[in-house]
Order: structure tokens, then sequence, then C-alpha cells
């Protein structure tokens, strides 16, 4: 008999989620909801650190950031997140981190929905 099986959109590692989360719908919810809560701030944060030209400070709020895409099923943006972080160690200049830094940023942008409807899912199951 197959109860509260979790079923992920195609655009998230449900493979990856099905390890962590076990059908355990709630603890999904709960990931999924504070993340949700946090990914504004975090971005503004990653963002006003780009900005600001502070690479190191840019390294560290991408650091804290890159658990937490997994979490979602966001696992190919934490590989992007690792590139950029390790990135960050090699240049002297932030701005020789646009092209990387714009395209994560996009991608994640383009997946914040898709982790809204996943949230909407859990809670209606």
């Amino acid at each position: 008999m197959k109860e509260n099986v979790l079923v992920f959109n195609s655009k998230l590692d449900a493979e990856f989620l099905n390890s962590i989360y076990e059908n355990d719908k709630e603890h999904a919810e709960m990931v999924f909801e504070q993340f949700l809560l946090s990914i504004g701030m975090q971005l503004t944060e990653i963002e006003d650190s780009y900005i600001s030209g502070d690479t190191e400070f840019f390294r560290k709020k991408i650091h804290k950031l890159k658990p937490v895409l997994s979490f979602v099923g966001l696992t190919g943006l934490t590989g992007k997140a690792e590139v950029l972080e390790k990135k960050c160690l090699e240049v002297t200049d932030i701005i020789n981190l646009n092209e990387l830094y714009t395209g994560f940023k996009n991608e994640l942008k383009e997946m914040i929905p898709i982790v809204e409807d996943e949230l909407l899912k859990l809670r209606d199951n």
C-alpha cells in the first residue's frame, strides 16, 4: 500500500528529496516554508555584498545559502554555488564573477515559484 508518497516537481532533485525526507511530509513542508521565508533576505544580502565589492563577504553569503538549496531540491544550484564560492578565492575583483553570479541568481529566481508550488502541494496533501 502506497500512502503519502511524496512526488516532487521534475525540475527538483526528487531522488535527493525522497532520500532526506523519506515521505515525512511535515518535515518537508517545514523546510520548504523556512526556505521561502528566508530566501528574499538572503538574496538581498548576497546582492548587497556583491554591489559593495566585498568578495569575502559575498563568498560567506553564498556559502551560507549553499546547503539550504539542496534541502528544497535545488542540488544543481548547490553545485553552482560551490563553484561561485570557490571562484571568490581566485579573483581580485568581484566584477570578474559577474557572469557566473548573474546566471546563478537568475536561475535561482526562476526556481523559487517551483519551490512555492511544492510547498502548496505539501500543504494540500
